[in-house]
């Protein structure tokens, strides 16, 4: 059965060269690489110079162009306008981001500042997979999608054949159609001397990670196996062709397209297939630590809007403890640090009224992304 391995990345050669090097140890038959890339020109071309070997394998293209000719697709495929709106917002010629912080231009208290406070709070991450999702059915229709991060690689290779092998088997009487794996932490693995990587414990590669992700994945951890996880990575995540031709990425969640993929699949799959977590399957995860404050105050904005987004979607609306939490947190950092009082003022702002906004104008909206998706890509390929 043909594999796709899929990787978005951006100015990383170095790390990429490595990942790229660990997928193909696998030793996986029928392989194909696509990687959607967004680096500057000479990172492009410096990973397209150590790609030269596998050009028979390898699908290379920038983000912008991929996009351009989906643009160029939609001009010629018959769907009705609607849909071709809704691709376009699917795979980022479209953001909803942007129009929704349009919306509010006649608001009296949002400024040309706010503005850019909030397109910085959403990140492309899943229109770049829908990208992936697209570019890789088109040019080697593949039974299965292996989305792997380009600040990873497979320490262990032999365990990416075993969890694309769990695709098609049983659990709990379903079909298992997709797969998700773990992260570890190099730096705190290196750091605090762990043990060594065949014993490490789901427990001891989630060390630094946030109370939220360690809740999700500390279940059933003395299993190899958990079905139907809270949370799937999506930098270790596999995909039969089941369920990538007919549920894209969420284009409207500004970060953890991953988790909102979870809840999509078990929404719309749940009662006849099952999405497992494989506790085996571990890729190496290299922290960054460069510009990691500037990056916190974004998240920060993002975790906002991502939450308050999912909770409307599964139809939970309020979320006092969410709520009193981040408005406290916002309150104690503009004391700390004066400097950043209008951004924390924002956050506060953003989680009393703009991510509720936002949230209840979105979040009914991805049934109307999924049958467009769908309808799409049985257009593309003949």
């Amino acid at each position: 059965m043909k594999t796709t391995a899929v990787v978005i990345t951006k100015d990383r050669p170095i790390q990429l060269k490595r990942l790229i090097d660990s997928v193909l140890d696998s030793k996986i038959p029928s392989l194909s690489l696509v990687l959607i890339d967004d680096s500057t020109r000479e990172n492009f071309e410096r990973t397209k110079n150590f790609l030269l070997p596998y050009s028979d394998i390898c699908e290379h293209r920038s983000s912008l162009e991929v996009r351009r000719e989906i643009e160029s697709v939609l001009k010629k495929v018959r769907l009705p306008t609607a849909q071709k709106s809704l691709i376009e917002t699917c795979v980022g010629l479209k953001s909803p981001f942007r129009d929704f912080a349009k919306s509010l231009s006649k608001v009296f208290l949002f400024r040309k500042k706010s503005f850019t406070l909030l397109l910085r709070s959403f990140s492309p991450y899943s229109s770049a997979r829908n990208l992936g999702i697209y570019h890789t059915y088109k040019f080697f229709n593949p039974e299965k999608i292996v989305f792997l991060d380009d600040d990873c690689y497979i320490k262990r290779p032999e365990r990416l054949m075993a969890a694309l092998q769990l695709i098609g088997k049983k659990a709990d009487g379903k079909e298992i159609v997709a797969v998700s794996g773990l992260y570890e932490d190099l730096a705190l693995s290196i750091g605090k001397r762990r043990h060594p990587y065949e014993e490490l414990t789901p427990t001891s590669i989630l060390t630094g990670m946030n109370s939220f992700l360690k809740r999700s994945f500390l279940n059933e951890q003395e299993q190899r196996l958990t079905i139907m996880p809270y949370h799937a990575l999506g930098g270790a995540l596999i995909l039969s062709k089941k369920v990538f031709l007919s549920l894209p990425f969420d284009p409207f969640i500004p970060r953890g397209e991953d988790h909102a993929y979870c809840l999509d699949f078990k929404a719309r799959y749940g009662k006849d297939f099952a999405i497992v977590r494989d506790n085996l399957f571990i890729v190496q995860h290299n922290l960054n630590e460069e510009g990691s404050r500037n990056l916190d105050d974004i998240d920060a904005l993002r975790d906002i809007f991502r939450f308050i987004y999912l909770r409307f979607k599964v139809g939970q609306c309020f979320i006092p403890y969410f709520t009193i939490r981040r408005a406290l947190n916002a309150l104690i950092h503009m004391s700390l640090e004066p400097s950043k009082g209008k951004q924390r003022l924002f956050e506060i702002w953003a989680l009393l009224f703009l991510a509720r906004v936002y949230a209840k104008r979105k979040a009914n909206r991805y049934s109307e992304i999924v049958k467009a998706w769908e309808s799409f890509l049985n257009r593309i390929v003949a």
